[in-house]
C-alpha cells in the first residue's frame, strides 16, 4: 500500500492506436497522460484515469480530444 508504478500500454483499436503512460498508484485514482495515437487518434491529448477496484481489477476511463 502507498506505492507507485510505471503504467505504460497501448490500446489497439481497428482504426488507430493510443498510447499512455505515467504513475498507477497501488490506492485510490490515478492520472495517466495519454502520449500519442496513430490512424484515427493521430494528434490525440487527454488523459486515462485508473482506479483500483480492490479486488484485482482497475477501471480505467479515458478522457480525450482529436485534432
Amino acid at each position: 500500500e502507498g506505492h507507485s508504478y510505471q503504467c505504460q500500454w497501448t490500446l489497439a483499436l481497428d482504426d488507430g492506436n493510443i498510447q499512455v503512460a505515467g504513475r498507477e498508484f497501488d490506492q485510490g485514482a490515478s492520472a495517466i497522460s495519454i502520449v500519442g495515437g496513430t490512424g484515427r487518434y493521430a494528434g490525440i491529448h487527454g488523459e486515462m484515469t485508473s482506479v483500483n477496484n480492490n479486488d484485482g481489477t482497475f477501471t480505467q476511463t479515458l478522457r480525450y480530444r482529436l485534432r
